[in-house]
């Protein structure tokens, strides 16, 4: 790739159709742009959202006899209205991430996206590059995905289902979920995989600059002095757009959450009141699920920061690819004219400069102040699990659910399943004996 000019975009370049651009540069596939753009980003998603949340509601005020004999009437009332809670979350996320696609900051990263870009493969399903759309047969991304939803769509069935012939409301309410889990909660995560995606072709691209050194720079000016400049506008784009993205990211891992909450409390509360073997892995699924989720929400937004900031040895970072280019320079006299140096000494200066701009500045992910990288990350999990702990230790309370009542129920389910494994055992041995 040939070293980019970083001159300030004119405004001009800013003004473009955000949704005709990602489709240009095959980010979007014209399948992926319809349905985000008509549904996803428009009033009838948001009907879509309010009708989901309307069903909440009325799980809320006419708990179902059928489902409350099974968790109880507290954990009815109380999954509706965080499952209200939820929704209600995950459609101010929507409407920030519609903000944010057309802010100025997220075209100034669309406009310096290269068309043709190699997506990540966790973004293939929405680009048009070797036809990975919707209407595309066999893709394994789509596939995945879609078994995905259509596992959680139908635990959720299983949890929901006592309460459908006595009160088909609730099977409209399943319908409206599942719908609204398939069709609309994919569009706020595909701007934040679009996002990720613009963030980090922005920071491979000074990586790529650096990594080839002084002696591939064909632009005026000297070369680490540019490369300070670019760096900087790099730092105040990816801050810009990400303190925009910090509206719909924060919501979308509330609503990640909450649902977790759900499981949790579904699947204890289960064990207690009627050992439902189902319901209680439906939540004990929901748990898993979610927490997976957070963490590779996290993860995502702490690779753009180890991109920037990250020592470690063989890691591909713009300060670990300055580093490598320490000691004595490896320019001819040609090179480092072309570079802007009068002399080596001046360009190892020059050098030295831009390390440690790099060492006081740091770049990355930045929300509220606070840089995303795993060592944040790892504070994060021991707060939240403590949090989680104290959280969990009110609800059951209010739930009248006592922990001696949990641990039995749990003994006696461990023994259950293993007299059910035993029995099982016995009949396939039975079954070779006879044959």
């Amino acid at each position: 790739m040939a070293p980019v000019a970083y001159d300030p975009l004119p405004q001009a370049e800013l003004e473009i159709n955000v949704w005709q651009e990602l489709e240009q540069k095959k980010l979007l596939g014209p399948n992926s742009r319809i349905w985000l753009q008509n549904f996803c980003f428009s009033p009838l998603g948001g009907l879509w959202g309010l009708a989901t949340l309307a069903c909440c509601i009325y799980g809320l005020v006419r708990p179902n006899e059928a489902i409350s004999e099974i968790v109880g009437r507290k954990v009815v009332c109380m999954a509706a209205a965080m499952g209200g809670l939820a929704i209600a979350s995950a459609m101010c996320a929507t409407r920030a991430a519609e903000s944010l696609l057309q802010s100025e900051a997220f075209q100034k990263l669309l406009a310096r996206c290269e068309a043709g870009h190699q997506l990540p493969t966790s973004l293939s399903i929405l680009s048009g590059n070797r036809r990975h759309d919707f209407d595309c047969r066999c893709n394994g991304d789509l596939v995945q995905r879609l078994l995905r939803e259509l596992l959680v769509g139908t635990l959720l069935a299983l949890a929901l289902s006592p309460a459908f012939s006595s009160d088909p409301m609730y099977f409209i309410g399943w319908l409206l979920l599942f719908g609204w889990i398939v069709l609309y909660v994919p569009g706020r995560t595909s701007v934040r995989w679009l996002l990720l995606h613009l963030s980090r072709n922005l920071v491979e691209q000074l990586m790529k600059n650096i990594a080839d050194g002084p002696a591939a720079w064909k632009h005026s000016g000297q070369f680490w002095e540019e490369m300070t400049k670019a760096h900087q506008e790099m730092d105040g784009m990816l801050e810009n757009a990400w303190a925009l993205a910090m509206w719909f990211v924060i919501p979308d891992i509330s609503t990640t959450i909450i649902f977790g909450v759900i499981g949790l409390v579904a699947c204890l509360s289960t064990v207690v009141t009627s050992h439902n073997i189902l319901v209680a892995f439906a939540g004990l699924f929901l748990i898993c699920f979610n927490l997976l989720k957070i963490g590779q929400q996290l993860m995502d937004m702490a690779s753009i920061t180890q991109m920037c900031m990250s020592t470690i040895a063989g890691t591909k970072s713009i300060l670990s690819y300055a580093i490598a280019k320490s000691g004595p320079s490896p320019c001819s006299e040609a090179a480092l004219k072309s570079a802007g140096y009068a002399s080596r000494a001046e360009e190892r200066a020059d050098h030295s400069r831009f390390l440690t701009y790099l060492m006081v500045n740091r770049a990355g992910v930045e929300m509220f102040g606070v840089f995303i990288d795993m060592e944040l990350i790892t504070r994060f999990m021991g707060q939240a699990t403590t949090g989680f702990l104290a959280l969990l230790s009110y609800m059951l309370a209010n739930l009248d659910i006592t922990t001696e009542e949990v641990l039995s129920s749990l003994e006696d389910t461990g023994r259950y399943v293993s007299d059910s494994l035993a029995d099982t055992g016995r009949y396939f041995s039975e079954m070779v004996h006879l044959k």
